[in-house]
């Protein structure tokens, strides 16, 4: 993987160099330390969970440009997160193609842990689709007054054993996964959007799934207030029902100076008669999961690149009720 990082880097310094060429580098690393419950998966406290990224894009000679992300959650593996070229023509239109994260609802592309001031994904999001779901095709984007669009055509999700487990990147039949962003951007700070995705899953392309997000997000120099609805339709060969997540979450955060209190609710109901689907391969098949979250933090602004948060989280399952769940964390981040 070294060498692959070492190619790549190459290859971006010979097609800037001699060019009249504006890049912009970056990145981010944080890192968590973790305490749970008894049936929480965290009883043990432990630090985990290090995420690591470097970032590479600019525009070449005037309306080209690229982008590209190299991220780890896993501390012997590293993944292109983005890596795309493109037109960028003016705000109201540019078109890329390559590896791209899509463009659905506000999580999946802004989730780097210098950019959200919570910990964990939020519960419908984590059952919704693959974590940093990517894809390889077409973008289109822009926007025209106070409405922003974007729109993909790629290879689409693949059969797993659940909804978070169809990432692929060669399609594994003949109908592209398809789908968009609306949105309506009222001020800099204020916006809403809905978002859809389809496509067929399995290797017949006689089984779909569609995936529909509502989103609203308010930021201010003192607040910041998020919102996510998902809802995802997973169809089921005979004689089974179609399987469907719904949910959502919302967060609020509050400015005073450094500090920055910030609490939420989460939601989740994932339902698959499926037997062939599992969360769990040690379990029987078939889906039935109910979940919510209260939770509590604060994030600390030690420097601008550099933040410090800590989330409380009451976790129940609603159709287990006796198990303990709750749990906390610290994560230090990092953002240049």
């Amino acid at each position: 993987m070294r060498k692959t990082l070492t190619a790549i880097f190459v290859v971006l310094a010979l097609m800037t160099a001699g060019a009249r060429a504006q890049v912009r580098y970056g990145g981010y690393l944080s890192f968590e330390y973790v305490k749970g419950a008894t049936d929480s998966g965290f009883s043990t406290a432990s630090f985990r969970n290090i995420d690591a990224g470097v970032m590479a894009g600019g525009v070449i000679g005037g309306k080209f440009g690229f982008g590209l992300e190299i991220r780890s959650r896993d501390v012997s593996r590293f993944d292109l997160e983005q890596a795309w070229v493109g037109l960028l023509a003016s705000n109201a239109f540019n078109v890329r193609a390559g590896m791209y994260l899509v463009p659905f609802g506000l999580w999946n592309r802004t989730n780097r842990p210098y950019e959200t001031p919570v910990i964990r994904t939020p519960l419908n999001i984590a059952y919704l689709y693959p974590e940093n779901w990517r894809d390889l095709g077409l973008t289109v984007e822009g926007q025209v007054s106070i409405f922003a669009y974007a729109a993909y055509l790629g290879n689409g999700l693949g059969e797993g054993g659940d909804l978070m487990s169809g990432q692929q990147f060669t399609d594994n039949n003949k109908d592209k996964g398809k789908g968009g962003r609306l949105g309506l951007v009222f001020t800099e700070g204020l916006q809403a959007g809905v978002s859809y995705y389809s496509g067929a899953y399995d290797e017949a392309g006689a089984l779909n799934l569609a995936l529909e997000g509502a989103d609203f997000s308010w930021v201010t120099a003192q607040w910041e207030v998020r919102a996510e609805f998902t809802k995802a339709l997973l169809d089921n060969p005979e004689p089974y029902a179609e399987a469907k997540s719904e949910g959502f979450y919302v967060w609020a955060v509050m400015s005073f100076a450094h500090f920055q209190p910030v609490g939420g609710y989460q939601r989740v109901k994932y339902i698959d008669p499926n037997p062939l689907h599992t969360l769990d391969p040690e379990l029987p098949g078939g889906i039935a999961l109910k979940e919510r979250r209260w939770h509590l933090g604060l994030r600390y602004v030690l420097t601008e690149n550099i933040f410090l948060k800590f989330e409380y989280d009451w976790n129940k399952d609603l159709l287990h009720p006796e198990l303990k769940l709750n749990q906390y964390q610290f994560q230090a981040a990092l953002g240049f």
